[in-house]
């Protein structure tokens, strides 16, 4: 799969600045508090969901997954079923502390509780 020289939203480490960002809420699911935006890559169109949560009491837990999504799922994804939604997905973008990179194509279990 070549897609990361198709455009810069294919291509780590993201910048927030070539997106748009809805917020769609936040997924209280196991007290995780992740919050869920569906970003639209403003070069593209491209529609990205985004997930991101982190735990106060364990250093180096922030994480990210930024999934490409249809334009159905961008407007009816709620942020309970996010995750299943980038689970479901043949591959994904993940990050931040917990990965200790600034992104990285990802076909990886979804992994977004502490414990």
């Amino acid at each position: 799969m070549n897609l990361m020289a198709d455009c810069r939203c294919l291509t780590p480490p993201f910048d927030y600045r070539d997106f748009d960002s809805v917020a769609v809420g936040v997924d209280e699911t196991n007290g995780r508090f992740g919050e869920v935006t569906i970003e639209t890559c403003k070069v593209c169109g491209r529609k990205w969901l985004r997930y991101f949560v982190e735990y106060e009491a364990f250093s180096r837990s922030g994480r990210w997954y930024r999934g490409l999504v249809t334009d159905e799922i961008a407007r009816t994804v709620q942020p309970a079923s996010a995750v299943a939604v980038l689970q479901s997905l043949a591959w994904r973008f993940a990050g931040g502390d917990y990965f200790e990179s600034t992104g990285f194509m990802s076909t990886d279990p979804v992994v977004v509780d502490p414990w």
